[in-house]
């Protein structure tokens, strides 16, 4: 009996570590994630200052419709260590999950600006975007100190 007490304690504790490994690299795999989408978005920007090649805008823009369908699947409960993540996150999960619906929106509508080679329309889907983006960092992402 105390064997197999000490076995289940023993059990609960590798459990517990294990637990804690894969919540530090979810949170890992976010951070990692958010750096490619300022990347795309960066890419963007380039084109748009530059008038460059607006195939680049259709491509970064699907992009980041990849990077956020990724994402917003990267939150499981007790993911919040060493993570700007805010717990409206978890609390309020139909309003991040329409959040981040709201941000794919605006990636389809950049793809479809970026798809007319119209600079004025891009330009603006892409503030469009930066909004969509923003709106969700003001609810569920924890301000720079």
């Amino acid at each position: 009996m105390a064997a197999a007490f000490g076995m289940l304690a023993a059990g609960t504790i590798v459990g517990s570590a294990t637990l804690a490994v894969a919540q530090a690299d979810v949170v890992k795999q976010r951070q990692e994630n958010r750096k490619q989408t300022a990347a795309a978005m960066r890419a963007i920007k380039g084109v748009i200052d530059s008038k460059g090649d607006a195939k680049i805008v259709v491509q970064q823009a699907a992009k980041l419709k990849e990077l956020e369908a990724a994402f917003v699947k990267m939150f499981p409960a007790g993911s919040d260590k060493d993570s700007k993540a805010l717990p409206a996150v978890w609390s309020d999960q139909a309003g991040f999950q329409a959040a981040s619906k709201a941000a794919d929106a605006a990636y389809d509508k950049l793809a479809v600006a970026g798809g007319s080679g119209d600079f004025t329309a891009i330009a603006t889907a892409f503030q469009d975007t930066g909004k969509a983006c923003g709106a969700c960092h003001q609810k569920f992402r924890a301000k720079d100190n």
